[in-house]
C-alpha cells in the first residue's frame, strides 16, 4: 500500500488502498460487539489501486485504478451456512438481472496442500471450510469445478468466472469464507457466556469490479444494452422543423417519467435520422409528424420489433416505464429485419 505522510508526526496521512478488507475490520472493531450484534454486515463501493505490470493491463478488464462493490459479513460460526447462501443468492440475482446468468461458470477455489507455507491454517481447517462452500453449491444445484491453488491465503472461495472475447477467463464475482484472519486483527465478539470468541468473516462481491463488469457487458451486448441500462433510451425524430415543438413535448413527458430521451434537431431527412439512430443502437426511436401531433401519438420503431406502429404517447410512456422498472431484457431482432 502506498502511504503519503508519517503517522507519528502528520495530522493527516493518505494512502492508496489495494483492498477494502483491513479498513472494514477496523470499522467492526470501533466498538465492542456481542453475539446479538452478529451478523454484522459492511458494504462499500470503493476505489482501489494495484500496481499491475504494464503487460498485464488490458482495456477495462485489468487496470491499476478500479472501483469495486465489496462487503464483509462478520458472523458467528452457526450463521455461516445461511449467510453464505444469502451471498450466493445475491450474486445470482445480480447476474440474472444483467442477463449474464448463462455466461458464467462456478469454481470452488481450494488451497494447494503441496504448498502449505502459502496458507494460514492446517489441513483440517481447509477441509472444513472447503466442505462448507462445496455444500452450499451442491444444495443450490450448481454445476462447478474444483481447482487447487486458487484459494486466498486465508480461506477457500466460490469464484464466478466468465470468458472475454479472447477466451481468457476472469473472476467476476467472489465469495470467500475466512475463519483465520479475525485472530490476526484481534477481532472478537462476546458470547452468551461473557467469553471473547473469534468470528468468521465472509468476503463477498455482488457486482464485482465495475470496470471489468462493464467490459463484460459491452462485449456481451456489443453496445446494444437492455433499455434500462442504456444512456440514451429514446430518441425523438421530428420529420421536419414544423413538428419540433411537439417533439419537445414528447421529450418533456418522457423525461418527467425518468426516461433518458433526446430530440434530433437536425435539418436532415427522416430516413437519414432513422438510419443514424439505428446505428447508434438506441432502443427506441419515436417519429413524429402532423398526425402524431394532432392525435397525441408517436410512431414507434425499436431494436426489438422493428416498426411497432403508432401508439398514444401515454401508452408508450407506460410501456417503456414498465420495461425499465422491471429491468426487462427484450430479445433483439436480427439486423436485417430491424432495417425494415
Amino acid at each position: 500500500m502506498f502511504v503519503l505522510g508519517d503517522e507519528e508526526v502528520d495530522k493527516e496521512v493518505f494512502a492508496l488502498r489495494p483492498m477494502t478488507c483491513p479498513f472494514q475490520y477496523f470499522v467492526y472493531k470501533n466498538s465492542q460487539k456481542s453475539y446479538r450484534d452478529l451478523p454484522y454486515r459492511m458494504g462499500e463501493t470503493s476505489t482501489l489501486f494495484r500496481n499491475e505490470d504494464s503487460g498485464e493491463m488490458h482495456g477495462l478488464t485489468r487496470v491499476r485504478q478500479f472501483t469495486i462493490s465489496e462487503g464483509h459479513n462478520v458472523i458467528r460460526p452457526d450463521q455461516a451456512e445461511e449467510e453464505l447462501q444469502n451471498c450466493l443468492n445475491l450474486a445470482i440475482h445480480i447476474l440474472t438481472t444483467l442477463g449474464l446468468q448463462d455466461d458464467v461458470t462456478y469454481r470452488l477455489s481450494k488451497w494447494d496442500p503441496n504448498n502449505r507455507e502459502k496458507y494460514l491454517g492446517d489441513e483440517s481447517y481447509w477441509e472444513s471450510t472447503q466442505n462448507a462452500l462445496r455444500q452450499i453449491l451442491v444444495e443450490k444445484g450448481i454445476n462447478f469445478k474444483e481447482e487447487e491453488g486458487e484459494a486466498a491465503f486465508y480461506g477457500p472461495k466460490i469464484d464466478i468466472q466468465a470468458k472475454n472475447v479472447y477466451g481468457k477467463e476472469d473472476t467476476m464475482i467472489t465469495i470467500q469464507l475466512d475463519c483465520a484472519v479475525a485472530e490476526m486483527f484481534d477481532m472478537y465478539y462476546i458470547d452468551q457466556n461473557g467469553a471473547k470468541v473469534r468470528p468468521y468473516i465472509i468476503h463477498r462481491t455482488s457486482l464485482g469490479c465495475y470496470e471489468r463488469t462493464l467490459a463484460w457487458l459491452i462485449e456481451k451486448y456489443a453496445g446494444k444494452f437492455p433499455t434500462w441500462l442504456c444512456p440514451e433510451q429514446v430518441r425523438v425524430l421530428p420529420i421536419s422543423e414544423k413538428y419540433m415543438d411537439y417533439a419537445e413535448k414528447v421529450k418533456k413527458e418522457l423525461a418527467a417519467n425518468g426516461v433518458d430521451v433526446t430530440v434530433d434537431h437536425r435539418s436532415e431527412k427522416i430516413g437519414y435520422k432513422i438510419r443514424e439512430t439505428r446505428l447508434a443502437k438506441v432502443p427506441y426511436m419515436l417519429v413524429v409528424g402532423q398526425k402524431e401531433e394532432e392525435e397525441g401519438l408517436v410512431s414507434v420503431r425499436s431494436r426489438f420489433a422493428g416498426d411497432e406502429g403508432q401508439k398514444p404517447l401515454s401508452q408508450f410512456v407506460e410501456e417503456i416505464c414498465k420495461e425499465i422498472r422491471t429491468k426487462e431484457i427484450r430479445e433483439e431482432l436480427p439486423m436485417e429485419e430491424n432495417t425494415k
